[in-house]
């Protein structure tokens, strides 16, 4: 077992394969907005998130391995500018084939202890996973701001600081005083009047930190829409992601 692992971790990167690209990026409309220079660059960080983490299907689900560099190509995308130690942490993907209803249990405030089963289409766990619902992934392939991957890979971001909370680690040079101004008045606008501020869906709403993931599915697939709703939003999350997808994805209201 150790010995398959060291081979796979020093195995070279597959060489950039336009066609085999075409395959797993088939469908995806956030993956065929990027420039024919920029998908080597992809296509390289998305082999090594192949070989460092697993993708494990479950309850019968079966993937094959465009499938598994779907999964990878679009997990690496959120992290393209960053690198992979952003997912530090990280060790296995398990997807399947829908919707999944894990038990949570929490303690309210008074000390009682309550339990819920709801069915997710995604969910990122500290505990070093990332769970996904296939249906969910294939119905995320359009530019409409729903994309169940960046959601859940944005929670893994935001949980390198600790509890997700709607801030990962910011970089240098990037005032944690202007993050918390920029997501804390587009946050509360957006409480008081979603319908104003069509870039987001309306689970944006639940909580800071659902706030970010749902803000981060629009800069990259609605990045126009969202700059207009909340600028200062945008102009954070185009720092910290070190990418500008305004520059690659059409303007949907023009």
């Amino acid at each position: 077992m150790l010995k398959h692992l060291l081979r796979r971790l020093r195995r070279p990167p597959a060489p950039y394969d336009p066609d085999r690209w075409r395959r797993a990026a088939d469908g995806q409309a956030v993956l065929a907005t990027l420039a024919d220079d920029v998908r080597p660059r992809l296509w390289t960080l998305a082999q090594e998130f192949l070989r460092t983490r697993a993708i494990q299907p479950v309850e019968g689900m079966a993937l094959d391995p465009d499938d598994r560099l779907r999964i990878a190509l679009l997990a690496s995308l959120p992290i393209l500018e960053l690198g992979l130690e952003w997912y530090r942490g990280l060790r296995e993907v398990v997807v399947y084939p829908a919707g999944f209803a894990p038990v949570h249990t929490w303690e309210d405030e008074t000390g009682v202890v309550h339990t819920e089963r709801r069915e997710l289409s995604g969910e990122a766990w500290d505990q070093g996973l990332l769970i996904l619902s296939w249906d969910d992934l294939e119905a995320s392939g359009e530019l409409d701001g729903y994309h169940v991957v960046l959601h859940e890979c944005a929670h893994w971001l935001d949980m390198q600081a600790g509890d997700a909370n709607g801030r990962p680690p910011l970089h240098t040079g990037m005032p944690a005083a202007a993050w918390s101004e920029a997501f804390t008045h587009a946050y509360e606008a957006f409480r008081r009047r979603p319908k104003r501020h069509p870039s987001l869906d309306p689970y944006a709403a639940e909580a800071p930190e659902e706030f970010f993931a749902v803000a981060c599915e629009a800069f990259f697939e609605l990045p126009h829409a969202l700059q207009r709703d909340f600028p200062q939003v945008y102009a954070q999350l185009r720092a910290f992601f070190r990418q500008d997808p305004r520059s690659r994805v059409p303007d949907q209201e023009r």
